[in-house]
């Protein structure tokens, strides 16, 4: 049952944010029983508006994978060159599949460009000049881009087709969602900037301890450059998938209830049930909680710097900039919020994504 009176207060904070400047368009979504029970557009955006996900992205692309681990085709406990040989060079070969999904692989920065990600054998050749900058499976540190690339690499192989035709066909079109990866149906919402960043201790101060202090893995500049319909069209699949708030919230109610054979049996269970990594994360000072499709809530008091709602078995994986984007199995409940504004300031995106997730939660019950 839902709450109106709940989702009027998920309105009036969302549309706070624009009335006060923080962001110029956005959009929320609610969905239950496999449909989608709230949405709306605010400020500049409209109901077809689409955005920027970022590494929102990174669930939908590991969830198309896990189909070759229900039918065999693929190992958790393998090592990727099993699979893609070039990636064994340079001492990759023990990296397995599971490190590869947790954030374990150990070259978190490794570069990778639009001269060579193009192509499978492009790919593949950056993939074997890529050296480790720590061993595989002895810390847990965020892999911004690189991790998913090779993802994307295994899901091409794999399947014998491209992977963003994979992912659209495996995550989107069973929720009857438009695709996410590749050239959008419609150009999606600028990314902007604002705000700056506060002194240190001011951020200490609001996020409690200094290693809880977010760090920048991926500059401004970076993500700005998913304005450039030549990146929107490259399919990244660490961040450059592109979709509505409802366009989300739908394809998570599909994970939750499994409505067609894209779901194999399992798929949920082996998603949030089992943490895989517990270990804590050097990106940002707290126990990662990633699993093979992303990362789950907890119930060690630690959810809001995970960017989750108070509930242990929600899962997904947030966006850049605030984009909020999971699923709680125990309620059913998905939600996704999504908006256009880069703020500098990482406590802004903090307090908005705890009001916003707790406001959402709410939403379901009497």
């Amino acid at each position: 049952m839902l709450n109106a009176n709940a989702v009027n207060a998920l309105r009036n904070r969302i549309r706070a944010e624009i009335d006060e400047g923080h962001s110029e368009a956005a959009q929320f979504a609610l969905g239950l029983n496999g449909e989608i029970v709230a949405t709306e557009s605010f400020g500049a955006a409209t109901d077809d508006s689409r955005f920027v996900i970022f590494s929102a992205t990174k669930t939908m692309v590991a969830m198309s994978l896990l189909p070759h681990l229900a039918d065999g085709t693929v190992e958790l406990t393998a090592p990727v060159a099993r699979y893609i040989p070039d990636f064994g060079d340079n001492g990759k070969q023990f990296v397995t599949v599971l490190q590869l999904l947790t954030m374990q692989g150990g070259f978190p920065q490794a570069p990778i460009g639009p001269d060579c990600w193009g192509t499978s054998d492009g790919r593949r050749r950056k993939f074997a000049e890529w050296h480790l900058v720590w061993p595989a499976g002895s810390r847990t540190e965020y892999h911004p881009m690189a991790a998913h690339w090779v993802i994307a690499e295994l899901i091409e192989t794999l399947s014998g087709r491209p992977y963003a035709e994979v992912v659209n066909q495996r995550v989107a079109a069973p929720a009857g969602a438009p695709a996410l990866l590749g050239v959008p149906a419609v150009p999606p919402t600028t990314i902007r900037v604002a705000g700056s960043v506060p002194p240190n201790e001011q951020l200490i101060a609001e996020f409690g301890r200094a290693e809880l202090v977010p760090d920048t893995t991926v500059s401004p500049e970076l993500l700005l450059s998913l304005n450039d319909p030549r990146a929107q069209a490259a399919a990244i699949p660490g961040g450059g998938g592109i979709a509505r708030a409802a366009d989300v919230a739908l394809i998570y109610q599909s994970f939750v209830h499994n409505p067609d054979d894209a779901h194999p049996a399992g798929w949920l269970r082996d998603a949030t049930g089992t943490i895989r990594n517990a270990s804590i994360s050097a990106s940002d000072g707290i126990p990662a909680n990633r699993t093979i499709a992303g990362i789950v809530s907890g119930a060690d008091g630690m959810n809001d710097y995970r960017w989750f709602p108070q509930t242990p078995r929600a899962f997904g994986h947030h966006g850049a900039g605030g984009q909020l984007c999971w699923a709680d199995v125990d309620s059913g409940l998905s939600f996704c919020f999504l908006h256009d504004t880069l703020q500098l300031d990482p406590s802004h995106d903090l307090r908005r994504s705890r009001d916003l997730n707790a406001l959402a939660v709410a939403c379901v019950g009497s």
